[in-house]
């Protein structure tokens, strides 16, 4: 508990510090330089190596109005002119300086962006309020950084600089009018949301957006394919830069396909084309997601499945005919939930309609059944339904205090995201403010295999055999699993992801009391809070003491919707369709599993054939990492003869090599798994 207590300490002179302008800067600066060296663990030494660089550093004063602070920012960018691809430049040296938290994992609607003009949008700021003089200076801020861009396009080599110092001028002016002009707006755009702070920013339904474009161009399907190949290129560049929480973790999701109503699935060239390069170029960033339904062509999706048997991590599927009425039973109109993109991994949202901020932290399942465990008497408890009842109690407390913390964090101002999402400018209300449409919070969760399989435990082995008492099985975890019997008994049960009625009541009743907590409960704009089956946390939030379903000390959690130690495939999405999503459990639901290439390329038509019927049947939506136990031991061993293997991890897809080891190890120990070998 010492531990915990210095924590708390450390935060509270941590916030005390951060109301401090220097000490915001240097906290700024000192993010910037680790993610400038990922690969460098000693924080000193990055520190010090990223000094030299210090003279280019700059946030502007947090005394001026957002919008003046984003011209004195704007003003002093470097700009870097690529040789080739797209224009795309972020200095990054230069960054917003912020009091409160920056919204993360958003998809602006770049059908805003490519259908409108800074001078379109300023005829929405004649009056002379805050709001419109915060909104008027940020157009004049990009007016700045256009201007800038066009001076060095003029003095660059490049054979194409007119054209793209037209498609600059032109976002002053004029709505796009080209399949290629569209692209470099749509990476503008996205460029000055991770120049200004903001990570985790994806590109939203690219294949919809851009459809009336493409289709009234004069272009082929090839000379379409080279663009987005170079496009994909260049959103792919500052590749650590963007990075969040691992290398690779950028957030940038396009997303590809889905029902524009009942029976109307829409895909068009580009969906096909996306994927398609994607998969030739190999690379692991931007990322694809598949909106699939009943009526998804089938050739489109043999080829999303050709696309993940690359490698490449691409694309993860989620389900329309399971996530739209969802959507729109929470409360999202109807049209919004058709349109729905995801955040940065998985999590369903309608696109730039509020602050739907879906990752606001982690739900951990395990911490109030461990609470318990640490607390109570446990010779009182007769039957496992008083045991699950004690458990329900301490999940309210903690859900409540999770949300209490929640709803305590401010979000800063920001007028440039409030320029692309709905209401705010009618309303003259920023978006940190409740100018939006929708303000709902979401929380990913970890751990609910470990719960389920440890409340089954104490039932099983407690109170239907009698063969331990709970105390038997308590003293046991204390001393983190040295009975080796006890830990086999533990592990040796049914689990979580088994095709039993026993598990899926269980799970389904654990998780439809913690819905009806956060349908209690209101966020801090009188919308709602939400939550998914799924977190990336499965190892940043697994420091905790044991759990009763054999997991040791600080193990990782179980990953996402998954059978480990079992590849039985079709159990696991006969148990992921008969899970419960309903009300406020939408919030990202994956099934997670590992195959091998050969695999696939042994059994392509029924490979395709199964994850069309486990998708029929109800799985949310599913992710796939194609790869080996062997080759992913010997890259672990030889890094340098595997460079560019890629992997999936949470919901983005990453070089092994940039990984920590415990996520490799994660990842080997789950290959192992599945392809039924011991470790």
């Amino acid at each position: 508990m010492a531990s915990v207590k210095f924590i708390n300490i450390a935060k509270s002179v941590f916030f005390k510090l951060e109301q401090y302008d220097f000490t915001k800067k240097f906290l700024i600066y000192s993010l910037i330089t680790r993610k400038q060296n990922w690969k460098n663990k000693n924080l000193p030494k990055t520190l010090t190596g990223a000094l030299p660089n210090y003279a280019h550093f700059y946030t502007p004063s947090l005394k001026d109005s957002k919008g003046v602070q984003l011209k004195n920012l704007f003003s002093k960018l470097d700009i870097n002119i690529s040789k080739d691809n797209f224009i795309f430049t972020i200095d990054e040296f230069k960054t917003v300086n912020y009091k409160y938290r920056i919204a993360d994992n958003l998809s602006i609607d770049y059908s805003k962006v490519l259908n409108t003009s800074i001078n379109e949008l300023k005829e929405q700021f004649n009056d002379f309020d805050d709001y419109s003089l915060n909104q008027m200076s940020t157009l004049e801020a990009i007016e700045i950084l256009i201007d800038r861009i066009v001076q060095k396009l003029n003095a660059s080599g490049r054979t194409d600089r007119q054209e793209l110092i037209d498609y600059f001028e032109n976002i002053k002016t004029d709505k796009v009018k080209t399949f290629k002009e569209a692209l470099q707006r749509i990476l503008f755009f996205n460029q000055l949301l991770w120049q200004t702070g903001h990570n985790l920013n994806g590109f939203g339904r690219l294949d919809y957006v851009l459809d009336e474009i493409y289709n009234r161009d004069d272009i082929t399907k090839d000379e379409a394919l080279g663009l987005i190949k170079q496009f994909l290129k260049s959103a792919h560049s500052y590749y650590e830069y963007k990075s969040n929480s691992l290398i690779g973790d950028t957030g940038q999701i396009i997303v590809l396909g889905g029902l524009n109503g009942e029976n109307d699935y829409f895909s068009n060239d580009l969906t096909y084309l996306f994927l398609k390069a994607v998969k030739d170029l190999n690379q692991p960033d931007p990322k694809l997601i598949l909106r699939y339904s009943k009526e998804t062509p089938k050739d489109l999706l043999s080829l999303a499945i050709e696309t993940m048997a690359t490698g490449v991590g691409s694309p993860l599927i989620s389900n329309d005919e399971m996530v739209i009425p969802n959507l729109i039973n929470f409360g999202y109109n109807a049209q919004d939930a058709y349109n729905y993109v995801v955040s940065a991994c998985w999590e369903p949202a309608p696109v730039g309609k509020g602050l739907e901020l879906n990752n606001v932290d982690s739900f951990v399942f395990i911490v109030p059944l461990n609470q318990l465990l640490d607390s109570e008497d446990l010779s009182q408890f007769s039957n496992f339904d008083e045991f699950l009842s004690s458990y329900k109690n301490y999940l309210i407390k903690y859900t409540n205090n999770l949300l209490d913390e929640i709803n305590s964090q401010n979000w800063e101002m920001d007028p440039l995201l409030s320029l692309f999402i709905d209401d705010c400018n009618q309303n003259h209300l920023d978006f940190s403010e409740g100018g939006a449409i929708y303000n709902n919070y979401g929380l990913t969760s970890v751990s609910l295999s470990n719960t389920i399989n440890s409340l089954y435990n104490v039932k099983k082995l407690v109170f239907d055999d009698k063969k331990y008492t709970l105390k038997e099985l308590n003293d046991a975890r204390k001393n983190n699993f040295n009975d080796e019997f006890i830990l086999d008994d533990l592990k040796s049960q049914i689990k979580f992801g088994m095709d039993n009625d026993e598990i899926l009541n269980l799970t389904n009743e654990v998780t439809e009391f913690v819905s009806e907590v956060f349908k209690s409960r209101n966020n801090k704009f009188g919308d709602k809070f939400k939550f998914g089956l799924s977190a990336p946390s499965y190892i940043s939030k697994s420091n905790v003491d044991a759990s009763l379903d054999g997991r040791k000390n600080a193990e990782p959690f179980n990953v996402h919707i998954s059978l480990e130690e079992n590849n039985d495939y079709t159990e696991l999405m006969r148990f992921a369709s008969k899970l419960d999503y309903s009300k406020h459990r939408f919030n990202g639901n994956v099934v997670d599993f590992m195959v091998s290439p050969d695999f696939i390329k042994k059994n392509f038509e029924k490979f395709t054939d199964f994850i069309k019927l486990s998708l029929d049947m109800g799985v949310f939506q599913m992710q796939l990492n194609v790869v080996d136990s062997k080759t992913l031991i010997d890259a672990q061993q030889n890094p340098d003869k595997f460079p560019n293997l890629i992997v999936r991890v949470w919901g983005f897809s990453t070089y092994f090599n940039d990984l920590p080891k415990d996520y490799q190890d994660v990842l080997i120990k789950r290959a192992l798994e599945h392809e039924g070998k011991s470790n």
